[in-house]
Formats: C-alpha cells, sequence, structure tokens
C-alpha cells in the first residue's frame, strides 16, 4: 500500500500524500478535477483516495473537499487518451455522503463540458483561438464525446459570455457537448433496451405503470407523474413524504423488468407532466407557456431522499430525444414551442436542448443531441489523502469488491 500511496501524487509527509487538484463548477454541479497520473495506478484504490479526500462517511464532509450535496460531491479524472478517436480519457466519480462509497456507473452531463476546459488548462489538448473542440472518451460509459469550449485570443477558455442556464447565477460562455454517439451508455445496447418505445412495469403501491426505457448518456425510465399518483411540479424541500421513495420504486422495477441489480444507479427515473405555471425552487414563477413539459428526478445516490434541485446534464439529453422520438410516454407531452429545441421545466428553471431522431428500417436514429452549459474554474492547488485513512478503508474492503467497484481501463469494454 505505501508503494502505491507514495507513487501518486506528490509526498507531503510521513501521513499524508498531496494530490494535483483543480475545482470547476459545470454547469448546475460543481467537481474537483484530477489527473490520473496523480492517482495511483491500481485502479482498486481511487474509491478510498476520493472516499477520503471529499470526507464521505460524514452527512457534512466537514473533514474532506465534498460539499454535501450531490450536485458538489463530485470528481472528475481526466488523462491524456491513448485512443486515435480521443484527446483525453474521462471518468466520473459521485461520491457518497454520509456512506463511504463512490458510484462508478453513470455520467454526469454538467460536469463534462467543464472536462473541455480542464483539458486545456492542463495543458492536454492545444487549444486555438475562437473554439476548441475536445475529443472525451468517457469511460464509465464507454461513449465517444465533442466538448466545444470557446476561447480567447490566447487559446485560453473564455467564461464571460450572455448566455443563461437554470440554476446558476450569472450568465457565462456556453460550452457545448455533442451527446449524438452516446447510445447504449448503461447497457451497452440500442435506444431502446428492452427493444420497444413503451412497456408496463409493476410499481410496489401503484400497479402497473406504463414507461419508456431510453438508454442514452444515461439511462432513464420516463414516466407519467400521474400514473404513480404525483403532480409532477413536487419540490426537494416541500414535497410530501415518500415522493422520492416513489422514484425509487419505478427505477426499481424498471430493473427487475431489464434484470439489472437494484445495487446500480441506472435507469435514472424521470417524471414528466404537461406545463403548467408553477413556483421555482429558488423564488419566482415559471409560466406554462415558458417551456414545453416539466421534469422531476430523484436518484444519483439511493439514499437520498430528495428531488434533484435542478435536473441532470445527461438525463436532459436522454429527455430530449424521448420527447422527439414518436411512440414514448413522453412524445405527446412535446409541443415544440422552439423549433429544433426541447424545452424542459425543473425545479430551478428551463433547460434547453438540441434534438432530432427519426426513425429508418424500423428503428430509431438519433440525429443530433446537444446541450450547452458555462463553466468557471474556482480554484488550482493541492488536496491531501491521510495514508492511514486509505489503510483503514482498504482493510474494511474486501480486496475483490475494490476491484469490481473500480471503472475498468480507459479504452477498455467492461464486463
Amino acid at each position: 500500500m505505501t508503494d502505491a500511496m507514495s507513487s501518486a501524487g506528490g509526498l507531503m509527509s510521513a501521513e499524508m500524500v498531496a494530490i494535483p487538484a483543480m475545482v470547476i463548477r459545470g454547469g448546475t454541479s460543481k467537481g474537483v478535477y484530477l489527473r490520473g497520473r496523480d492517482l495511483p495506478a491500481d485502479r482498486s484504490l481511487w474509491g478510498p483516495y476520493l472516499i477520503d479526500m471529499f470526507g464521505a462517511r460524514d452527512a457534512r464532509q466537514i473533514d474532506g473537499i465534498g460539499g454535501a450535496m450531490p450536485t458538489t460531491s463530485k470528481c472528475c479524472i481526466v488523462e491524456e487518451s491513448a485512443r486515435p478517436d480521443a484527446d483525453v480519457d474521462y471518468t466520473f466519480a459521485q461520491i457518497g455522503i454520509g456512506e463511504e462509497r463512490v458510484y462508478w456507473d453513470f455520467n454526469c452531463g454538467n460536469l463534462t463540458p467543464a472536462v473541455g476546459t480542464y483539458a486545456i488548462l492542463a495543458g492536454l489538448v492545444p487549444a486555438v483561438p475562437g473554439r476548441t473542440s475536445v475529443r472525451v472518451y468517457q469511460t464509465n460509459t464507454r461513449m465517444l464525446l465533442t466538448v466545444d469550449v470557446p476561447t480567447g485570443p490566447d487559446g485560453s477558455p473564455l467564461v464571460a459570455g450572455d448566455f443563461r442556464m437554470a440554476g446558476v447565477t450569472g450568465p457565462g460562455a456556453p460550452v457545448t457537448t455533442d451527446f449524438s454517439r452516446a447510445i447504449g451508455a448503461s447497457l451497452g445496447g440500442g435506444l431502446f433496451p428492452t427493444g420497444r418505445r413503451t412497456d408496463v412495469i409493476t410499481v410496489p403501491g401503484v400497479g402497473e405503470v406504463t414507461c419508456s426505457i431510453l438508454d442514452l448518456a444515461n439511462m432513464c425510465v420516463f414516466f407519467r407523474a400521474e400514473d404513480v399518483g404525483l403532480t409532477g411540479l413536487e419540490m426537494p424541500a416541500d414535497g410530501p413524504l415518500g415522493v422520492a421513495e416513489r422514484f425509487h420504486e419505478v427505477r426499481r422495477a424498471a430493473q427487475d423488468l431489464l434484470g439489472v441489480d437494484h445495487a446500480t444507479t441506472t435507469p435514472w427515473p424521470v417524471g414528466v407532466t404537461a406545463a403548467r405555471d408553477f413556483a421555482l425552487y429558488g423564488g419566482g414563477t415559471l409560466a406554462a407557456a415558458d417551456y414545453d413539459f416539466a421534469v422531476r428526478f430523484a436518484g444519483i445516490q439511493p439514499m437520498r431522499d430528495t428531488l434533484h434541485e435542478a435536473f441532470p446534464g445527461t438525463a436532459s439529453c436522454c429527455t430530449a430525444v424521448a420527447a422527439v422520438t414518436e411512440g414514448t410516454v413522453v412524445h405527446d407531452l412535446y409541443p415544440r414551442r422552439k423549433p429544433g429545441s426541447v424545452l424542459l421545466a425543473h425545479p430551478s428553471g428551463v433547460s434547453v436542448v438540441e434534438a432530432a431522431t427519426h426513425d429508418e428500417d424500423g428503428g430509431c436514429v438519433v440525429d443530433a443531441v446537444r446541450i450547452a452549459r458555462t463553466a468557471r474554474p474556482i480554484m488550482r492547488g493541492e488536496v491531501f489523502v491521510r495514508k492511514a485513512e486509505v489503510e483503514r478503508l482498504c482493510s474494511a474492503i474486501p480486496a475483490e469488491d475494490r476491484i469490481r467497484s473500480a471503472v475498468p481501463p480507459a479504452g477498455a469494454v467492461a464486463e
């Protein structure tokens, strides 16, 4: 263990290891960005490193760099790629809050655009004035993405701009990500993993519910909120008790249909409902005329007992594709207020996704799906990991479990 730890980052003392890090806000999330070379070569040790780094076992994360919310307890590990079709490899980690666990089985769409920003700032990709494209291999989902970063005359990423997004104070420069090739992100198959555009699942306490399961960016299961006894306009803080658990029940029912282990986080449950006026989470009112339909989401951590404060970027992409594709439970709610775009209303406001599909030979082809986010670098320095804590975590977790939970090597195909 000592050799593995001393080979990662710079040795600060006999007790701690210093890891170079950068904190960047990407969209409505904030993440810690690390270089893969600064972590142990043994990827089964990455989890223990991050658990101590973020202070995961404390729900307040006071003893670490975590922000005690799913949107701020995230890490992006980036390194140069050996693949000819990618510039960087990017691994996403969702760190537990009040639990010594790291979730590796999905990607964060809000932090993905900032991977392009980080790659430029870290010198992994040569930048050009105007706009720099960064080809990203996303290791968790084994997908290729393209991030376009606005850059200044010297090639540095631009921060200032007039693009506004819900859930973020103030405008910024839009960083766009193309997710059109991210089909089969969770199960490695097609857009519709069951082969059908609608399915019927049995939800405890509700009965049979018609849903649509799509696997793009992150696999999601879509259902009409009213079909499970909800309004679809519930809020994180003031929703009735049991709302998030109803979402988890839908997820587990979909997992049973797919034959997926309940321990995984996908398919993400997304409740949808028709547009109506509602009061926003941060104050103010959103008019029905300003969006296409409303979405609500509960997940990321199965222990999370409230709805998401906004809406994940990858779920936005999957939802938009469902909206523009005939035959899904989402499609009938989509009034096309803005041609070529889908306007999704969540507790913090409206997210806009460019999406287009067409049917071909009995299947569905995704022509485009893009999201824009703003990114702002916040801090660069070193974060400290305690050697004794990593030793303790490794002794508590059997080696085979560490290996099983570690992400596969970059460029590899997961078993």
